[in-house]
């Protein structure tokens, strides 16, 4: 190549606008030259770098509770250059946790459960260099209490244990209790330990619970429910005060636990052989009458809620009637 001095070269040169696989160059023409001898000025020179492309859709695929999958494209420009991925991912407050793959997904292990994590991922060449970031963010899954479970229930309370779930040994955490009975507001406690017994209930009455796991953040974990029903007690020391010809008297203690539901009894009796009368009261005592003279009768009582719900039957053996000569 020739060229001729003082012939000048083409004024700023300029890189217009550089992608992966191209670029856009222009430069202004010198005053007073249209050469067409073929003569060559001298050259103007610049250097520019094609963009080495990002990867392409970062999605999250998959969360559990300590670790999560997340895949991406192979970015275009790339199919005849060796090449891999770096991936970048931290939650606040701790140092990045990088690693590679030549693949285009990977699965992030060892996660914090229910915590928010930031997760980069960059082109890199053979040489080094890398391409710009592309992100995202995904939050581990907080388990919720295992295997919830009524381990007894009596009048006014009921014990429920569960099971630590997996993946909290190394997470401070701590569990709610909501209880409550139709109509009424929840209850609501906390505990550190995997049981606890819920008590001032209602006696003969269906309770809903709910468990969950609570971070020190507050974050809570999908609720864990079952239901319970507490035990309507039976009518306490049932007697026979009195038997005469035709009629009886018993009585009996009101049960524990029912001092603040509306109740009443239920008392059956009948002989050998025969059906059973069945009659009410609210109170404590009746005089059985219509009695046969010389008879032995069988006597239950029974605690009645208001929605109709009874309790098991206390039951009393009369002595028989005294039957008096005619």
């Amino acid at each position: 190549m020739k060229t001729t001095q003082g012939l000048p070269a083409p004024e700023q040169l300029t890189v217009d606008w550089v992608s992966t696989t191209s670029a856009v160059l222009s430069w202004s023409q010198p005053p007073g030259f249209m050469l067409e001898n073929g003569k060559q000025s001298q050259l103007a020179s610049t250097t520019f770098t094609t963009i080495l492309p990002a990867p392409d859709q970062l999605t999250v695929d998959s969360v559990d509770t300590t670790s999560a999958a997340v895949s991406w494209s192979q970015p275009p420009g790339l199919d005849q250059t060796q090449h891999h991925y770096q991936i970048s991912y931290h939650c606040p407050g701790t140092e990045q946790d990088i690693t590679t793959t030549s693949s285009h997904h990977i699965t992030l292990s060892d996660l914090q459960c229910g915590t928010q994590y930031s997760v980069t991922v960059c082109t890199v060449l053979e040489n080094g260099k890398q391409s710009q970031l592309v992100s995202t963010t995904l939050t581990t899954v907080l388990p919720v209490p295992d295997q919830l479970t009524v381990d007894s229930v009596d009048t006014t309370s009921a014990a429920v244990s569960w099971s630590q779930p997996p993946g909290l040994n190394q997470t401070q955490h701590h569990y709610q209790i909501s209880y409550q009975c139709p109509g009424t507001e929840p209850h609501i406690t906390t505990t550190s330990s995997p049981s606890i017994t819920l008590s001032d209930l209602q006696c003969g009455t269906q309770y809903s619970v709910t468990v969950c796991t609570v971070l020190e953040n507050g974050k809570q974990s999908q609720l864990v429910s079952t239901t319970l029903t507490t035990i309507l007690p039976v009518p306490d020391q049932l007697t026979v005060d009195s038997v005469e010809t035709t009629s009886a008297a018993v009585s009996w203690s009101q049960p524990p636990g029912l001092d603040q539901n509306q109740h009443h009894y239920q008392i059956s009796y009948q002989c050998p052989g025969t059906e059973p009368h069945i009659t009410t009261t609210s109170s404590h005592s009746i005089t059985l009458s219509d009695l046969q003279g010389g008879t032995q009768y069988s006597v239950t009582v029974c605690t009645v809620l208001e929605n109709g719900t009874k309790s098991q039957l206390c039951q009393q053996r009369s002595p028989q009637v005294r039957k008096y000569p005619t």
